[in-house]
C-alpha cells in the first residue's frame, strides 16, 4: 500500500520532526504488506460495516506530566523514538506523524522536558491493549476531531427505521431569495423542514434554489429557513404558503434597514455597549497586546482585517497562506469582533482594534493533535491572550496539560462553553480556561429571525438581557457576554449577524485585551511580566466587574463584565454615555423551533 502522506504539507520542519524525511514521515516498518480494512475488502472495495473494536482511529501518544496531582517524570522514561519503533512492529498500526512541541525552553515536569507527541492510526481494540500495557508515563488517547464551538449537527426528527418516502410522494420546490433593492442573493442557505429529513440548498447567481422535499405535498412543509451569505438578517417562516410548480419568492431584510446608513456609518454593537466599550473615543485600543485566535482562519482581504498578517494553518493540506481562507466564516467573524481596524471609515468597531492578531486555523478537518500544535505555537510566540472557539468530544489529558502549560507561561485562554444547550463543552471545562456563555438582548434583532428563537422567557432581566437557550451551562461557566444577533465581518468584505458562545468569547477576549493594555496593574507592577499570576489577576478583575443580568449562575457565571466597573481602571471615571443602536425591534413570543432544523445558535454559514 502506498504510504499515507503527511497530513500537514507546508508546515515548517520544527513542528514535524528535526530528522530526515524518512524519520519525519515515520510510517512504521518499511516493506510491510498493504493493509486491508477490517472486513477483508481492499481499500476502494464494497462499502460495509466495521466490526466493533476493529476500526482504525487516530490516536495521540504523549508524555504524562502529572500523576495523582503531582509532577511526574520517571527516571527511565521511554523516548518517542522507542515508541515509534515499537509501534512499527505492531500489526494494523500506522504512524502518521510526529509533532515537535516546545521551543528552546520547553515546559518541564520534574526537570524533564515534554516536547513531542506521536499520532498513529490504530484499531480501537488494539489501542485499548496498548493503553493497558503502556508504562505510567505514556498517554494514549483518541485524536478526536475538532468542531467549531458554534456548530451543532442537524438532528433528524424521524426515528431510524422509518420508511423514507419514494420519489412519487416528493415535491419539487423552487425558491427565489431577494435582498436589498430586490437584488437576487447568491449562495444563500435555504432549508425546508417538514418534520422528517430536511431539504437544503444554496441559491445560484440568480438567487434561485431548487429543492426536493420528501415529506409529502408542499402543504406538509412546516418551516423555511433562509440565511444570506452577508449583509442581511436571516429569516424563519413558519407554516409557509408554498406553491409547487412555480417560483416562491422570499425577501430578506438588509442590515442597513435596522442600522441607519450601515455599513457607511460604523456600528457600535450592542454587545460592546453592554460591556461599557466605546472605541469612538480612542482612549482604549489594546495596543501592545498579542492575541491568538484558534478557529477556522481569517479572510484578511476584508477591509477591516487587512492589518492581520500573521497566521498559520494546522489542518490537512495546509499551505503557507491557507490560514487566510475561511470557508465557514466563523474565524473571520470572531476576528472582526476582537480587532476590526480603527482606521476604516465604515463597518463595525473592533473591541481592541490595535491589538496584534495571530490566526491559527484548526477547522474544518483538524484534530486534537492540531490544537496541541496551535497552542504550542501560541506559547512559542509569547502571546498574551488566546481566543479558543473550538471544542471536541470527551476529555484529552494531553490537551489539558498543554493548556495548563500556556497558563503557567502567562497566556490567558478564553474559551467558548459551546452551543450544547447542556453541559459545558471541552476544553472550556478546564480550570486553565475561562469559560464564556452567551446572552442576548431583546429588540436587537427581527422577530422573524432565528435569533428570536434563542430567547428563554423565564430568564429575561430587567434590562432585556436574556440567557441564550443554546448556550452551554454548568459550574464551568465563569462569565457571559453578547452572543445573539451580533454583527461582524465575514469573508468577501461583508457583514453578518451571528449567534454563539464563540461570539461571546470573542467579546470577552477583546475586553480582556483592553484591560491588559491599559490597566495600571499590568503596567509597572508585579503583573507586568507574563506569568500565571498575571493571568489570575486579569481573570479576577474581569469577574469583579461583572454584572448579573438574570438569576441563573449556571448560565451566566458571575455575569457580563463591564469595563467601567473594573476596579482601578481609568475607564471607571470616564463617565461617557453610550449611544443606542438605531434599529430596535418589537419582540412577540418566538415560534417553536423544529427539531430537524439547524438548532438556534448553530452556525450555518455554508459557503463552500
Amino acid at each position: 500500500m502506498a504510504q499515507e502522506k503527511d497530513e500537514r504539507p507546508g508546515t515548517p520542519p520544527r513542528k514535524t520532526d528535526a530528522g530526515d524525511d524518512s524519520t519525519r514521515r515515520a510510517q512504521g516498518t518499511p516493506g510491510r504488506p498493504g493493509l486491508r480494512d477490517a472486513t477483508g475488502v481492499a481499500n476502494g472495495g464494497e462499502l460495509s460495516a466495521t466490526p466493533p473494536g476493529t476500526r482504525r482511529e487516530h490516536y495521540i501518544i504523549g508524555t504524562r506530566t502529572v500523576l495523582d496531582g503531582q509532577a511526574f517524570a520517571p527516571a527511565q522514561a521511554h523516548s518517542m523514538d522507542e515508541v515509534v519503533e515499537y509501534l512499527g512492529r505492531q500489526e494494523n498500526v500506522q504512524v502518521i506523524k510526529r509533532l515537535k512541541l516546545g521551543s528552546a525552553q520547553p515546559f518541564t515536569a520534574g526537570g524533564r522536558g515534554v516536547s513531542e507527541v506521536v499520532v498513529a492510526k490504530i484499531e480501537e481494540g488494539k489501542a485499548q491493549q496498548l493503553r493497558s500495557a503502556a508504562p505510567a508515563h505514556l498517554v494514549i488517547e483518541r485524536d478526536a476531531l475538532l468542531w467549531c464551538a458554534d456548530y451543532l449537527p442537524t438532528p433528524w426528527s424521524m426515528p431510524l427505521g422509518t420508511l423514507v418516502p419514494l420519489r412519487s410522494v416528493a415535491s419539487d420546490i423552487t425558491l427565489r431569495v431577494l435582498g436589498e433593492r430586490d437584488q437576487p442573493l447568491a449562495r444563500a442557505t435555504v432549508v425546508i423542514d417538514g418534520g422528517g429529513i430536511p431539504a437544503q440548498a444554496l441559491t445560484d447567481d440568480n438567487g434561485m434554489a431548487r429543492l426536493t422535499f420528501f415529506g409529502g405535498p408542499v402543504d406538509a412543509v412546516r418551516t423555511v429557513f433562509i440565511r444570506a451569505a452577508s449583509n442581511h438578517w436571516d429569516r424563519v417562516i413558519a407554516a409557509p404558503r408554498l406553491t409547487a410548480g412555480s417560483t416562491n419568492t422570499v425577501r430578506l431584510r438588509p442590515l442597513s434597514q435596522s442600522f441607519a446608513n450601515f455599513p457607511g456609518e460604523r456600528l457600535l454593537g450592542w454587545g460592546q455597549r453592554l460591556m461599557g466599550l466605546d472605541p469612538t473615543h480612542h482612549r482604549n485600543s489594546g495596543k501592545g497586546v498579542r492575541i491568538g485566535i484558534i478557529d477556522s482562519g481569517c479572510d484578511n482581504s476584508h477591509p477591516l482585517l487587512r492589518h492581520v498578517v500573521q497566521g498559520k494553518d494546522f489542518t490537512p493540506g495546509a499551505t503557507e497562506t491557507s490560514w487566510t481562507e475561511d470557508v465557514v466564516s466563523h474565524g473571520t467573524h470572531c476576528a472582526g469582533l476582537i480587532a476590526a481596524s480603527s482606521s476604516a471609515e465604515q463597518g463595525i468597531f473592533g473591541c481592541a482594534p490595535d491589538a496584534e492578531l495571530h490566526v491559527f486555523k484548526v477547522i474544518p478537518g483538524g484534530r486534537v493533535s492540531d490544537l496541541l500544535a496551535a497552542i504550542d505555537e501560541c506559547i512559542e510566540r509569547e502571546l498574551d491572550l488566546v481566543n479558543l472557539s473550538v471544542v471536541t468530544d470527551g476529555f484529552s489529558e494531553l490537551l489539558s496539560q498543554k493548556l495548563q502549560e500556556a497558563r503557567l507561561k502567562g497566556i490567558a485562554c478564553v474559551g467558548a462553553v459551546g452551543n450544547t444547550a447542556g453541559p459545558v463543552a471541552f476544553p472550556a471545562t478546564l480550570p486553565s480556561v475561562i469559560g464564556v456563555a452567551a446572552v442576548g438582548k431583546l429588540r436587537e434583532f427581527p422577530a422573524d429571525s432565528s435569533h428570536a428563537l434563542s430567547v428563554i422567557p423565564q430568564l429575561i432581566g430587567s434590562d432585556d438581557v436574556f440567557a441564550a437557550s443554546f448556550s452551554g451551562m454548568g459550574t464551568s461557566v465563569a462569565l457571559s457576554a453578547a452572543g445573539v444577533g451580533v454583527v461582524s465581518t465575514v469573508p468577501g468584505g461583508g457583514y453578518a449577524a451571528a449567534d454563539g458562545t464563540s461570539v461571546a468569547a470573542a467579546h470577552l477576549t477583546g475586553l480582556a485585551a483592553l484591560v491588559l493594555a491599559h490597566h495600571p496593574l499590568f503596567k509597572e507592577s508585579l503583573f507586568s511580566a507574563r506569568s500565571e499570576r498575571r493571568v489570575q489577576a486579569l481573570f479576577e478583575l474581569l469577574r469583579s466587574s461583572a454584572v448579573v443580568r438574570y438569576p441563573d449562575p449556571l448560565r451566566c457565571g458571575a455575569g457580563v463584565p463591564d469595563l467601567r466597573r473594573v476596579p482601578g481602571s481609568p475607564s471607571v471615571s470616564m463617565g461617557f454615555a453610550l449611544p443606542e443602536t438605531s434599529g430596535r425591534f418589537a419582540m412577540p413570543p418566538p415560534p417553536a423551533w423544529p427539531s430537524s432544523m439547524p438548532a438556534p445558535g448553530a452556525w450555518v454559514f455554508w459557503t463552500s
